[in-house]
């Protein structure tokens, strides 16, 4: 049995642009981040009443507005910066600062999983969708606030004609979009190919790989001329990435720089109302993992569950992946180690 929570539509204003070293749609962390907080409000609100929580979430773009400006043709493109606070009293004598940051506007749709399916008549669904859609005038994505959100819908399957049907209704209402695939596996053959040429650079070398746009000159020699001069004319060629398809670079998690230290030694620690929670066991300082993804049309998804980002674990390692869901029975994330240390 798999349900899904379809939220369609949303229109997200002044979300975060920059995500660690790229820019252009938010962290993949951040739709995560929201998908737990959505399951945390649920909970403490209605706790009880769904046994149940969200566990991942299927990222598809419908429109994607960044504010940016072109100072002049072929120059680079940069940010639209503000003045904030925009008034004050005591800026009247003098102009506010500018804090640099990067913003867009977007419409997403996402798919959020289920831990665990919920039992509820046609009349409990209708609730819990009301609820939900309630939910979305105090919350943020990405850091951005939401102006609207066109349907919230829940769909179970108990058969395969059932996934059939609800891989059918969720397209109707995510398309036209963009659905966000996770490609790490081509980075790390990537990676492995310039290895062998110079094996320090590889990773970084790899990753921009899919990033920058690289031209290279080929010689037009002069007939009798045998090798090139400052006078030779060349032809530039546009080198073309790795692996085919619209391949992006991406923010895809975290990795821990130093030792976990106790909520004892981080003075000003955030922690749950009880102080003596035990939950919060330890902290550490991390910095951004990336890797590589697809954009994909939301009409080639064949499988929902092949599309879910999902939080993995495992060590100093803490990224965002689509790997299959780990049963309970044999959660071993030690078996991704080899693809985590691929990861720039």
């Amino acid at each position: 049995m798999s349900q899904y929570l379809v939220l369609s539509k949303i229109e997200v204003q002044n979300a975060n642009a920059i995500a660690g070293f790229t820019w252009g749609f938010p962290a993949i962390t951040q739709f995560l981040g929201f998908t737990h907080a959505l399951s945390r409000k649920i909970s403490v609100n209605y706790e009880g009443t769904y046994n149940t929580e969200f566990v991942g979430c299927m990222v598809v773009a419908n429109k994607v507005s960044n504010k940016v400006y072109q100072p002049k043709h072929y120059a680079d493109f940069e940010f639209l910066q503000s003045k904030n606070p925009p008034v004050l009293a005591k800026h009247k004598a003098a102009s506010p600062p500018i804090i640099e940051e990067g913003k867009l506007n977007a419409t997403v749709s996402l798919v959020l999983e289920l831990s665990n399916s919920l039992l509820l008549t046609t009349d409990q669904v209708a609730e819990f969708e009301s609820k939900v859609k309630a939910m979305f005038s105090n919350m943020r994505i990405a850091g951005g606030s939401v102006l609207s959100i066109g349907k919230v819908k829940l769909f179970v399957a108990n058969t395969a004609q059932d996934e059939s049907k609800q891989l059918s209704h969720i397209k109707r209402l995510c398309m036209p979009g963009f659905v966000l695939k996770d490609q790490s596996e081509y980075l790390k053959k990537h990676t492995e190919a310039l290895a062998v040429e110079n094996s320090e650079s590889a990773p970084l070398s790899a990753w921009l790989d899919f990033s920058a746009l690289k031209v290279a000159a080929t010689p037009m020699l002069a007939e009798g001329q045998t090798l090139p001069n400052d006078q030779t004319d060349a032809k530039w060629q546009y080198l073309k990435k790795p692996f085919n398809g619209y391949l992006v670079p991406i923010m895809a998690g975290y990795k821990a720089i130093a030792q976990p230290l106790t909520k004892e030694e981080v003075l000003g620690l955030r922690v749950k109302p009880d102080p003596e929670d035990q939950d919060v066991k330890a902290v550490a300082f991390v910095e951004a993992v990336h890797s590589v993804a697809e954009w994909i049309s939301m009409h080639k998804v064949v499988q929902l569950s092949d599309y879910v980002w999902r939080y993995h674990q495992d060590g100093e390692w803490y990224l965002c992946q689509q790997e299959s869901k780990p049963s309970s029975d044999n959660d071993d994330p030690s078996t991704n180690t080899d693809l985590f240390n691929n990861l720039f």
